[in-house]
């Protein structure tokens, strides 16, 4: 998340509960995530001759862009921190738990340091984890049955959004500056999952009650539209990112 007027920011943020501390524990024990198959080779991108289950809840560590609470300084590092947790998780980590601050605070810095720019697209971040992380990337296009796709396959979903596009009123100024300049601003999410009335969950690390929230399908895709709108620099349409251990055939 970029905040434009930081230092303002982070005071309201703490008069409206945002920096209070994420939830260490793992989402509620119903939530389990099938075992991710992203690393078995030949393994197709697309699985819609397959049965798709119900619900998927991959148990992706969580860690806020701000792991130290120093927001004015994070303003930049929702990408450091969506790559961050998807590593984790794409490395065997499936606590779905809190990184431990100062580990992550170290691998935020680390992941800003191979940044081409301080925003970036779909595809920078995907480059970044190629050439930095080991991953391999491909970008596909947001409809609700290729995110629930790559769910199912165990591969958490990079999403760029718009910070107020998202619903989420624990984002400071969503009642009294909607959607404003330096309020609502550029952002990523990774999406961990999909429930059985259809809504998606993702681990937000612009906030730090961003741990398992659920969104519905038509308030995401209204986030990106909204990024897409608000920063046309940034606009790659509706896509999703996704990383994994080895090239994807689309």
């Amino acid at each position: 998340m970029k905040w434009i007027a930081a230092l303002s920011l982070v005071a309201l943020a703490s008069a409206n509960g945002c920096v209070s501390r994420a939830p260490a524990s793992a989402p509620p024990s119903h939530e389990v995530a099938p075992t991710p198959i992203a690393a078995i080779a030949g393994t197709p991108a697309r699985i819609r001759q397959v049965s798709l289950p119900r619900a998927v809840v991959l148990r992706v560590p969580f860690t806020s862009q701000a792991p130290l609470g120093d927001w004015a300084v994070r303003q930049h590092t929702c990408e450091e921190a969506s790559l961050l947790m998807v590593d984790r998780y794409l490395s065997g980590d499936h606590s779905g738990r809190l990184i431990d601050p100062m580990t992550a605070e170290r691998a935020i810095s680390q992941i800003t340091m191979w940044k081409p720019a301080v925003d970036l697209t779909p595809q920078q971040v995907g480059q970044v984890a190629e050439l930095h992380m080991g991953w391999a990337y491909t970008i596909l296009p947001a409809d609700r049955l290729a995110m629930e796709e790559q769910l199912a396959l165990g591969r958490p979903l990079i999403i760029g959004v718009r910070t107020h596009g998202l619903g989420n009123p624990n984002y400071p100024g969503y009642y009294t500056h909607y959607e404003q300049p330096g309020w609502s601003v550029s952002h990523y999410v990774v999406v961990v999952g999909y429930d059985q009335s259809g809504d998606f969950i993702l681990n937000d690390p612009g906030i730090n009650e961003g741990h398992g929230t659920r969104i519905t399908f038509a308030q995401l895709i209204h986030a990106i539209d909204d990024l897409d709108h608000a920063y046309p620099n940034l606009n790659a349409g509706r896509v999703f990112l996704v990383l994994t251990p080895l090239p994807i055939n689309s």
